[in-house]
């Protein structure tokens, strides 16, 4: 039989309270009142008692019948009086199930929050609001219905090592091989160990110093060489832009030669082979502007239903981004990155994020994490924070020209702290040899300390 009625079991909230009045110390009852949440009781007079009884235990106070009366009557709550007090005590059978009672009522109270959520979609539907909009609300309201209905217990330490063990097996049959996800560019993987399933990674830079060219670089060694399915979420450029930018990294054609047509029959040939070669990746693009983390979500869970072995997703940018409501920037901000965060552990994949930076004051110096904006933020979400720089944008006469700069100014999971130094060509970057890297370093070093231009002097 269908029924609009609300789920709810009062026989069984009656029996978490009477035996909350009977036995209040016991530790399954202390436990109930950690669990529960007073909104899980249907009824307004269950819920002033359940209120009562958690907040006297929480003030450490006696909790009896009498005085359970009197702080009802104090407070002037309907709640049937001292014989339904007695009555509910009377009744109530068995501590032992209290745990499972409570399991009964918590599913009722979810189940309500789930009918209400419907009814509100609905009725923001009749009033013609736009369809993102409603979804985001919808997807908000299970994503805390989801929170409130499920909690994972604690584990002993000892339970953990079983996984650990299969874990470590499983790294020595790698033989030394990085763990996460290749990006291509070896000398990175090799200080990172690859990027991790659930991380979100922040790739910051000032304007022109590279970031879409970087995620470029990396997303197409991951959907065109390892032939692994990708997202690349475009909120800057439009899709014909993005698809000529990945034409002239795979095709290795300079984009200014793509843009004015003036190619000879060799690079017409390697521009067929990178269509090919696109045509069989697994690269999805959009290029829809101003996109909330909703729209994201609903977009990134769709296509995992259809592609399971979505491997990462590329977001670019931030600032581009729809904000959500807040009384501050920052905590709009804020909000973008946990949420990103959330959608990374989700679906199991990382997600990067390009992120506008500051450019440093003084031209000698490199970006760090004051660079960004809302930096506190973006800071306490993300698992690798990469700046990309290029010093001859800020100063013109530096030996650095051509040169790249990836800072990794913080690795939550791995020691990868430090700069890898990046070329620039026809469309993509590529790691400096080891040589060329230390020389540069070397450089760098007699620079900021001449007195080791000819040995320590001590």
């Amino acid at each position: 039989m269908i029924t609009n009625e609300p789920p709810y079991n009062l026989e069984v909230e009656q029996q978490i309270l009477g035996l909350l009045i009977k036995d209040p110390t016991h530790s399954n009852s202390r436990e109930v009142l950690d669990s529960l949440d007073v909104n899980d009781f249907w009824t307004r007079s269950h819920r002033g008692i359940f209120q009562t009884i958690k907040s006297m235990s929480e003030n450490k106070k006696e909790i009896s019948l009498a005085l359970i009366e009197d702080a009802m009557e104090t407070i002037g709550f309907d709640y049937g009086g001292f014989l339904y007090l007695a009555e509910l005590m009377r009744g109530a059978m068995g501590i032992s199930n209290i745990g499972a009672y409570a399991t009964v009522v918590k599913k009722c109270a979810r189940s309500r929050d789930l009918s209400a959520a419907l009814i509100n979609s609905s009725e923001m539907i009749n009033q013609k609001i736009e369809v993102t909009e409603i979804i985001e609300h919808l997807d908000n309201d299970l994503k805390n219905i989801s929170l409130h209905s499920s909690g994972k217990d604690l584990r002993h330490i000892r339970d953990l090592e079983g996984g650990f063990l299969d874990d470590l097996d499983e790294r020595v049959k790698r033989g030394g091989a990085i763990a996460g996800l290749s990006t291509g560019i070896d000398e990175l993987d090799e200080r990172v160990n690859g990027i991790g399933d659930e991380c979100l990674v922040v790739v910051a830079g000032s304007p022109s110093m590279g970031k879409t060219l970087f995620c470029q670089t990396i997303a197409t060694s991951v959907a065109v060489n390892q032939k692994k399915n990708i997202m690349f979420f475009s909120m800057e450029m439009s899709e014909k832009q993005v698809f000529e930018r990945f034409i002239s990294g795979v095709g290795n054609i300079r984009p200014d030669k793509l843009k004015s047509a003036r190619l000879d029959n060799e690079e017409y040939g390697r521009i067929e082979s990178a269509v090919r070669d696109l045509r069989s990746s697994g690269l999805y693009i959009t290029d829809e502007p101003k996109q909330s983390v909703g729209q994201i979500r609903a977009k990134v869970r769709r296509h995992k239903i259809k592609h399971p072995d979505l491997s990462a997703i590329f977001i670019d940018y931030l600032g581009l981004m729809k904000l959500g409501k807040a009384d501050r920037h920052d905590i709009a901000i804020g909000n973008i990155t946990r949420d990103l965060k959330e959608l990374a552990k989700e679906v199991k994949v990382p997600v990067f994020l390009c992120v506008q930076s500051k450019r440093p004051q003084n031209v000698k110096d490199r970006p760090n994490m004051s660079s960004l904006k809302d930096s506190s933020c973006i800071e306490a979400d993300a698992d690798l924070i990469m700046f990309v720089h290029r010093q001859e944008i800020v100063e013109p006469e530096t030996e650095l020209k051509g040169i790249t700069e990836l800072i990794i100014a913080k690795d939550r999971h791995n020691d990868g702290n430090g700069t890898v130094y990046l070329e620039k060509k026809n469309g993509t970057f590529n790691a400096l040899s080891v040589e060329a890297a230390a020389n540069i370093q070397h450089k760098e070093q007699t620079k900021s300390n001449p007195k080791q231009k000819n040995g320590f002097q001590g």
